[in-house]
């Protein structure tokens, strides 16, 4: 490995102060002073020099990761700004706690001519040493200019600015969690299960992933590079590899000293936590790669709706947010009257869609609807069952509704029938009749790209439109590890927008 081959750089320089003195920080713990800042600055230069001196092989990201807030000193935002006009960089991100002066440091980088779509921020919150409004309005106001994720280490013991500071973010700007504890028996169940519905990775952060031989892509793609120019491959590996300044012979083989990937920084790199399905290439600085989609397709009970089967309010309020940027379909094994029903505070939000299973093919805006009828044969072979509930429209039957105990095997078996299992409840429609196959006639019919489309359940009767579209997500409770392992997504449909445009 040579460093020309790395898609991925970390800095870190000399800066050893802090503008703000967190009780739970063990970093960054006195003032600056000048002597400080002048070895700081020198050492930065002379990083930017390096990168604009060496040749490359991919346009790399860049990724500032100080001990003390950086962004109040302006010859990291000089950096910043030499670095993102150079057309070697992909990307420049710097971690920081946004104390600087937001409008400064928009126009300081105007002024540098730079593209700010280059520029990202890992914004850490601090409610110790800043408000949650003041540090919110900070985020409203970088947004419309550059993309950023949003932080904050729960602690134990006071977890209310979690769900404060997730309240008052945009919808659409992710929010990370870090555990101040990493055991996991330092937070109860109920804890964990709500910092969860914040963030959807936090599990990640409670686990003991043990290192591995071949683990992860530290040091190959990626690499932390320290002020002095030694070069390791990343930030918790003692291991020293090389020097960008004196000596570029790695020393190999490469190895780690840690026993386990114990923080973003170093379990970020790892094959087999697949961040990369909700980061992509931002995955080193935890700002999702946001997806260009046109159009949802939801499932109803369990995806949106409580323990007692009503459309839960985050659900609303999302949807409601989600409307003016994506058509919205329903896809369901409710029938049309029952789920629009169900739905009724959503109603006016949604285009249509897959009901009864695929039984009925709905798209409001075209004045569409598809009845997906049984066959006659196929009503003969189930006219001796004690039935539920049939449903029709126009005398043609599209969903037939039985007790599990109630179906021989030969019903399961038959050729002209699809038969999915609720817990005790079968759902028997005509085999022509999916979610799927209803989803891609509403996709037909409007032109949606299926690369723009995305659908989301949680349970295996969602399973043929979550294997079949890249786009997917499977709910955080849902109890089939079989679905989450398939959608490219575990999340609800709160955390859609920090995903997806």
């Amino acid at each position: 490995m040579m460093i020309e081959d790395v898609k991925n750089i970390y800095f870190r320089g000399l800066l050893s102060s802090c503008n703000y003195s967190c009780s739970y920080c063990c970093f960054a713990k006195k003032e600056p002073c000048k002597t400080e800042l002048s070895k700081d600055k020198e050492c930065l230069n002379k990083f930017c020099e390096f990168i604009d001196t060496t040749e490359f092989k991919n346009a790399v990201s860049i990724f500032f990761t100080p001990y003390g807030e950086g962004l109040i000193h302006d010859h990291y935002v000089e950096a910043i700004g030499k670095l993102a006009i150079n057309p070697k960089c992909r990307y420049i991100s710097f971690q920081t706690n946004l104390s600087f002066n937001e409008y400064e440091f928009l126009e300081k980088l105007r002024a540098l001519k730079v593209d700010l779509s280059k520029v990202k921020l890992w914004a850490s919150c601090h409610p110790e040493m800043v408000s949650i409004d003041e540090f919110v309005d900070k985020v409203k106001l970088l947004k419309t200019s550059i993309d950023l994720c949003v932080g904050i280490v729960a602690i134990p013991g006071d977890l209310e600015n979690v769900f404060e500071l997730r309240k008052q973010l945009p919808h659409d700007v992710y929010m990370w969690i870090n555990a101040k504890e990493r055991e996991k028996t330092r937070y109860t169940e109920s804890q964990i299960k709500s910092l969860i519905e914040v963030d959807p990775l936090f599990y990640n952060e409670l686990q003991r992933n043990r290192v591995r031989n071949n683990c992860c892509s530290a040091g190959t793609d990626s690499v932390f590079i320290r002020a002095n120019g030694d070069v390791f491959a990343c930030h918790i590996n003692k291991n020293r590899m090389f020097n960008i300044y004196t000596n570029q012979s790695v020393i190999e083989p490469l190895s780690c000293d840690k026993r386990f990937c114990d923080c973003y920084l170093s379990y970020s790199h790892r094959y087999d936590l697949k961040l990369e399905r909700y980061f992509g290439k931002y995955t080193p600085i935890r700002v999702p790669f946001k997806k260009d989609i046109e159009v949802i397709f939801i499932d109803v009970d369990g995806t949106i709706t409580n323990e007692f089967g009503v459309v839960n309010e985050k659900a609303i309020e999302h949807i409601r947010f989600l409307k003016d940027k994506v058509r919205i379909y329903l896809a369901t094994s409710l029938p049309l009257h029952t789920a629009l029903k169900k739905c009724n505070p959503i109603r006016n939000y949604i285009s249509g869609g897959v009901f009864a299973n695929g039984g009925q093919v709905v798209d409001f805006s075209l004045n569409y609807k598809e009845i997906v009828a049984l066959k006659k044969e196929a009503l003969e072979v189930l006219s001796d069952i004690p039935k539920i509930r049939v449903y029709k429209e126009n005398d043609s039957v599209y969903k037939v509704l039985a007790f599990k105990k109630n179906i021989p095997a030969n019903i399961e078996s038959n050729s002209m029938l699809k038969v999915t299992c609720e817990k005790d409840i079968v759902n028997i429609n005509s085999n022509y009749a999916s979610k799927l196959t209803g989803v891609l006639k509403i996709c037909q019919l409007n032109n949606f790209c299926e690369d723009k489309v995305f659908v989301m359940g949680n349970s295996l009767n969602d399973m043929d439109m979550i294997s079949y579209f890249r786009n997917s997500a499977a709910t955080i409770d849902s109890e089939s590890k079989a679905l989450k392992e398939q959608a490219g997504y575990v999340f609800n449909i709160d955390h859609l927008a920090m995903f997806v445009n």
